[in-house]
């Protein structure tokens, strides 16, 4: 082997051997960062303060005109509602001897009065009451759907007999078919304004002072 060969494949040898350590070391090439608009596209407003506490903000001239624009479509989806309740409280009373219907009926004079009692107050609502009232709306759908748990509460509350739960049960689960087609049917943001519009007054008002 002569002399300018031994170098040329020495030369060859050093360079392959840097090449394998840099590729050990460096297990991948760095990473450029993102360019700064696509970053500030996807980057998240800092909190006011009012955020910081666990508040939204809230537009509430907004919110009172989507509450108008689907007034219709909104007093439709709650009519909707109060009539099914109305046929199953009606069948599931007539399930039940004396007492039991009684006991029934004494509970659905409370709730009554319970929602006239609330639907008379007239302060303004706060920014969490009424973020609170659009979560209860979306809220009800599970239980207006849900046959088991109701039927457990049934029997617990006026001690149903298998006879009276079996003949719940198919109530129950007619009455869920006909809550998912109501559901189907309705815009989401029209259940989800639904518990608001009766208290459309009271969201209009400014928030009341912390």
């Amino acid at each position: 082997m002569n002399q300018r060969l031994f170098v040329a494949l020495i030369t060859v040898a050093v360079f392959i051997a840097g090449y394998v350590a840099r590729w050990v070391t460096e297990p991948g090439p760095a990473v450029p960062p993102a360019p700064v608009a696509l970053a500030q596209e996807f980057a998240r407003p800092a909190p006011s303060s009012g955020e910081r506490r666990g508040e939204r903000q809230l537009d509430r001239a907004r919110l009172v005109a989507e509450i108008h624009k689907l007034r219709p479509q909104i007093e439709a989806y709650s009519a909707r509602m109060q009539e099914i309740d109305a046929e199953f409280d009606r069948e599931f009373a007539q399930l039940l001897p004396p007492a039991q219907r009684e006991k029934y009926l004494a509970s659905q004079r409370r709730y009554a009065e319970r929602d006239a009692k609330r639907a008379a107050k007239r302060e303004p609502l706060s920014n969490e009451e009424i973020q609170r009232e659009q979560e209860r709306s979306l809220t009800w759908v599970y239980f207006k759907v849900t046959v088991t748990p109701r039927l457990e509460m049934l029997t617990r509350d006026y001690g149903l007999d298998e006879t009276q739960q079996a003949a719940a049960r198919s109530l129950l689960t007619l009455r869920r078919s006909k809550f998912l087609s109501l559901f189907d049917s309705t815009p989401h943001l029209s259940i989800r304004l639904s518990g608001l519009a009766p208290l459309i007054e009271r969201v209009a008002a400014p928030a009341p002072p912390r």
